[in-house]
């Protein structure tokens, strides 16, 4: 069974450099035609099963990309973005630019002790529940699904690359991952899980072909 795990399209927030998390922000038009770009490349999968968060410019960006496969898009809280509690809506530079705003640095450079902003999420409460969405509803696929695709978002799947991986927390930030419209493919066969590429757009023709520099990672994922 292969899993594609994509991020959504552009939305102004992301133009404008704002922090996102679980506000919900529609696609911007640049956004939708990422997308389509995204879908046109995509075309060729017979998806099985397509899995979004409920938050719009994932859930929209699924909606694109599944096309005219009669397949219903099924909406998973865990698959929300990040959140960043109070700190939503702030300027990512501005926060950068400040010496007391260590909060926000922190979150770049040493997200093993990152502490969230009031209401916010550590980033071991977003790898818990993507490993959980991933056993609970990935897992009993195999051998009935060839083809999965989850729509979420960049911190999102970032959680997904590291507990598929078994990479450290520290190393959440060292992937090639990242533009929106960005997907990773794993393998899933016999318990066995198979990065077969890491960053692969659709609409960038200047992007590197990641696919041909990443070492195979394994992690067994037992019924």
């Amino acid at each position: 069974m292969k899993i594609y795990i994509m991020r959504h399209g552009e939305t102004k927030w992301n133009k404008r450099s704002k922090l996102q998390g679980q506000v919900d922000i529609p696609l911007a038009p640049k956004g939708i035609e990422q997308a389509q770009m995204t879908a046109e490349g995509m075309k060729e999968i017979p998806f099985d099963h397509i899995f979004s968060s409920p938050l719009k410019r994932a859930y929209k960006t699924a909606q694109i990309v599944r096309m005219d496969r009669p397949i219903e898009i099924v909406r998973d809280d865990r698959l929300k973005e990040m959140s960043f509690g109070t700190s939503e809506g702030k300027c990512i530079g501005k926060i950068m630019e400040n010496p007391a705003m260590t909060r926000y640095q922190r979150f770049r450079l040493d997200p093993e002790h990152f502490r969230p902003a009031k209401y916010g999420e550590y980033f071991q409460d977003v790898l818990r529940r993507t490993d959980e969405f991933f056993k609970e509803e990935i897992v009993p696929l195999e051998g009935k699904a060839e083809n999965v695709l989850i729509v979420a978002h960049g911190c999102v799947v970032r959680s997904f690359i590291l507990n598929l991986t078994g990479r450290s927390l520290g190393q959440f930030w060292k992937t090639p991952f990242g533009k929106n419209c960005s997907s990773v493919a794993f393998e899933y066969k016999n318990g066995e899980i198979n990065m077969i590429y890491e960053n692969k757009l659709y609409y960038d023709t200047d992007c590197p072909d990641w696919q041909q520099q990443i070492p195979s990672y394994k992690k067994g994922y037992r019924k």
